[in-house]
């Protein structure tokens, strides 16, 4: 089998990019009420780019019979995550994944509801 040059930029840590510093857990999103896909990422409408409303229904249409007891939404928002937009840089696991290297943990609001309902479901995978 021949090796692929091409990289799984999920895959690979960029030692780079993380804090230097122990940052304070995240809290807060554990008192969101669990929504829907589509109420959970309203507020970040305005963090990521016109994919977002699509790729919501492309998530939501792939997630119509989840396994482990997860609800259609919360297997759309794992599947969300895994998602690649256009540009890399403004799929969901990037935007997210660079907020949570932030100290400011404030910048982590707008996305409790979503994180409520990924982690939701994320618990309930095996």
């Amino acid at each position: 089998m021949a090796a692929s040059k091409e990289i799984n930029h999920r895959l690979v840590a960029n030692i780079r990019d993380e804090p230097e510093q122990m940052l304070k857990p995240i809290s807060g999103y554990d008192r969101e009420p669990l929504l829907s896909i589509e109420d959970a990422c309203k507020p970040l409408e305005t963090i990521l780019d016109y994919e977002l409303k699509q790729n919501i229904s492309i998530a939501k249409m792939n997630s119509k019979k989840p396994k482990n007891g997860l609800t259609i939404d919360e297997s759309a928002a794992i599947h969300l995550y895994t998602m690649e937009w256009d540009e890399r840089e403004n799929s969901l696991y990037m935007v997210l994944n660079k907020t949570l290297r932030l100290a400011d943990r404030t910048k982590l609001r707008p996305w409790f509801k979503y994180l409520k309902l990924f982690l939701t479901g994320f618990f309930k995978l095996p």
